[in-house]
């Protein structure tokens, strides 16, 4: 399992939201928000959104997975993560999904946020399996980097070696595909 770099920020939606997403008891949909930049997050909380329209309750788990830090080579210095590009890297990377939250806080979804060093397809498999998510959303734009790489065959990849887990893109309006396998 990937360990974390940043501790899970909770933020809950408030008490009226939580009002209108179902009755009390009700099973949460869990979903997987891989986010690369800011932008991504518009498709997937949409797709959420969409789901509590339709009375079902939500919870969103937001997801960057940064690369995974290579193996310092005896007697060869590395660089940490305070010293220059390590740090702004991860102040880039906080103030994103800082953004990515506040977007989703506007929608009334309740979410976590999460960042997670290592290769991006067992990445996000994995977290998806650690944190019981029945749904991973992927922006489906043509415009966004995510297509163009899971195009290459990476979606497909995360929809065969999914452990339960439905992989499905969501377009601009909040409508979702299954991942072509």
């Amino acid at each position: 399992m990937p360990a974390s770099r940043l501790a899970p920020q909770r933020t809950h939606a408030p008490d009226s939201a939580a009002d209108t997403c179902g009755q009390p008891g009700q099973a949460t949909l869990q979903l997987l928000l891989p986010v690369k930049r800011t932008s991504d997050i518009i498709y997937g909380a949409r797709y959420a959104r969409r789901m509590q329209e339709w009375g079902i309750k939500v919870r969103v788990s937001l997801l960057h997975v940064t690369p995974a830090p290579s193996r310092q080579t005896e007697g060869v210095p590395q660089q940490s993560a305070g010293d220059g590009v390590g740090s702004m890297l991860d102040a880039a990377t906080q103030q994103m999904m800082h953004e990515a939250g506040l977007y989703l806080s506007r929608s009334r979804i309740d979410f976590s946020t999460h960042i997670f060093a290592g290769e991006l397809l067992f990445t996000i498999l994995d977290t998806a399996e650690l944190l019981g998510c029945h749904e991973v959303i992927l922006p489906a734009h043509r415009h966004s980097t995510w297509p163009r790489h899971f195009s290459g065959g990476l979606a497909g990849k995360l929809a065969r070696g999914s452990r339960g887990t439905t992989i499905l893109l969501a377009n601009h309006e909040g409508v979702s595909s299954p991942v072509p396998v």
